[in-house]
């Protein structure tokens, strides 16, 4: 229960990225899940479940960072010292308890919780997170052996898949840039210019239209190395008759928005005309399939069927698609949450938001993939992304 009359405090500033309310909304719909699961007091260690209920961000996030969420005060921001100036720049908090660099960051937090008065209740934490380590959770259960500890991985992740009216202007401000990045990329693609050069055009184009750092590289290679997944520039010379892959993301506000294309320098072999062809299709038919109340499987479905039919089945090596939306590296996407994928029998609901991904990779010929970032609305699907859903022949 509450302390009584207790409030939560929000301090107002002009670095807050979204309204006091936007916050406010995220808080209350993550205390209401945490009463429904009798969680009394939740760790919050994962970076982008820190950014979304408070607005903190920092790429120092591999120091130590937890907030303390309970039900009955305002929550406590347990972080290193060193990183405690971006509490008062990005959040809404009032204040913060440091650690030393000498310290046990572990033990500090077990200290929080003991002068709460929360050692034997209901504790959640994130054990599915890439940051609560076994040493933590031994840590914890040594300090409070009566307190009941339970995986409270999916309450922030969960809150996070529904965005707001806020998420989705932030998410369509990246869509923008991005639309201009690639089209620039797409742009300097010629026979004889380095991969090093396209890249370095999106880069500028992203960075001075406002997009802040991204949770992965953009992914810009040609030829045959197009097939091999997630991999960057190598000062190689774009040859005629090539095709050039482009995989990029925006972010604005740690919001993400995510779109693949593809180009080819001349007349394309058959071979990358029809994957082409056999990809674009895939995420039409996908994008077709989207509504509220259609399972995530359904969609993996349609455009896996698509693909499969064309006869490039064995190289769609991947899911359809992933959620989208608050990222940190070293990911732009929240897949963890929630994907397109097959025996996802999960619904999807108005305002999730997705990166739509068939690709096609066959080894040491070539990759062609086509993506769209989308949101569900509350009858079909809001494509983000403005670029035309083509191979463009340069």
């Amino acid at each position: 229960m509450a302390k009584p009359g207790f409030k939560l405090k929000l301090v107002e500033h002009e670095r807050l990225n979204f309204t006091p309310a936007e916050y406010r909304r995220r808080y209350d719909l993550v205390t209401a899940m945490m009463k429904k699961e009798g969680i009394d007091v939740l760790l919050v260690r994962g970076p982008e479940n820190l950014c979304y209920l408070t607005g903190y961000e920092t790429p120092g996030y591999y120091g130590y960072h937890c907030l303390v969420l309970s039900l009955q005060d305002q929550p406590v921001m347990v972080m290193r010292s060193f990183e405690s100036l971006n509490v008062y720049e990005y959040t809404w908090l009032d204040g913060f308890t440091e650690i030393k660099d000498y310290m046990v960051p572990a033990d500090v937090t077990a200290s929080v919780i003991q002068k709460l008065g929360l050692g034997n209740k209901t504790i959640g934490v994130e054990k599915r997170g890439w940051f609560f380590n076994v040493f933590e959770y031994e840590n914890l259960k040594s300090h409070f052996p009566k307190a009941k500890i339970v995986d409270s991985t999916h309450i922030v992740e969960e809150a996070r898949l529904i965005k707001s009216d806020e998420e989705l202007d932030t998410m369509r401000k990246a869509a923008r840039i991005l639309d201009r990045a690639v089209q620039a990329g797409i742009d300097k693609v010629a026979g004889g210019v380095t991969d090093n050069d396209v890249a370095a055009e999106v880069e500028r184009v992203l960075t001075t239209n406002g997009s802040q750092y991204p949770g992965l590289p953009p992914f810009i290679l040609s030829g045959a190395r197009t097939c091999l997944p997630h991999q960057t520039w190598r000062n190689e010379v774009i040859q005629e008759g090539e095709p050039v892959y482009f995989e990029v993301s925006a972010n604005i506000n740690r919001y993400t928005a995510a779109i693949m294309r593809c180009c080819n320098v001349g007349e394309p072999r058959p071979i990358v005309r029809k994957m082409a062809d056999a990809v674009i299709g895939g995420l039409e038919a996908a994008i077709d399939k989207i509504k509220p109340g259609v399972t995530c499987e359904a969609v993996d479905k349609a455009a896996r069927s698509v693909v499969e039919k064309a006869g490039f089945g064995e190289f769609f090596r991947h899911r359809t698609g992933y959620s989208i939306g608050v990222a940190f590296p070293p990911d732009w996407g929240e897949g963890q949450i929630l994907s397109l994928k097959p025996r996802e029998t999960r619904k999807l609901e108005t305002n999730m938001t997705f990166h739509m991904v068939p690709l096609t990779l066959k080894y040491r010929d070539c990759g062609i993939g086509f993506s769209a970032s989308v949101r569900v609305t509350k009858t079909g699907c809001e494509v983000l992304n403005g670029l035309p859903r083509k191979l463009i022949i340069k």
